[in-house]
């Protein structure tokens, strides 16, 4: 009875933990893809394209490596979201876009800054 009583608590211990590490890792990553996102922002509005491109090739490169851990932990429609997203935003880069890029980059802060809301533990995500 104490054995089943103890291997029921180390199972609930290692999900406990299992989603703390989840939500501190989609909270770590999301505040790096955002701040990237905020390079990105200031050098459109400077109208540097050539540092824009830069800095959303960063954003991708970054984006790639986030991108295999959130598809085992998250919702691939949301993923597929965020890549359709980045994929306008890198094109209306290469246009000199600055409506359309800052548009899009609007878009694609929403999309990734929901992630890390969606993970968090609240009333509002549990009801």
């Amino acid at each position: 009875m104490l054995r089943t009583y103890l291997i029921a608590g180390i199972i609930i211990l290692i999900l406990v933990l299992g989603g703390y590490w989840q939500n501190s890792y989609i909270s770590e990553s999301t505040y790096t893809l955002t701040e990237k996102l905020v390079n990105v922002e200031e050098q459109i509005r400077a109208k540097s394209w050539s540092n824009a491109n830069q800095e959303i090739e960063k954003f991708s490169q970054d984006w790639n490596g986030i991108k295999k851990f959130w598809s085992i932990l998250l919702d691939h429609q949301e993923i597929d979201e965020i890549e359709l997203s980045l994929i306008r935003l890198e094109q209306y880069i290469k246009e000199n876009e600055t409506v359309l890029s800052l548009g899009e980059l609007s878009a694609l802060r929403l999309l990734v800054d929901h992630i890390a809301d969606k993970g968090m533990i609240t009333l509002q995500n549990i009801f």
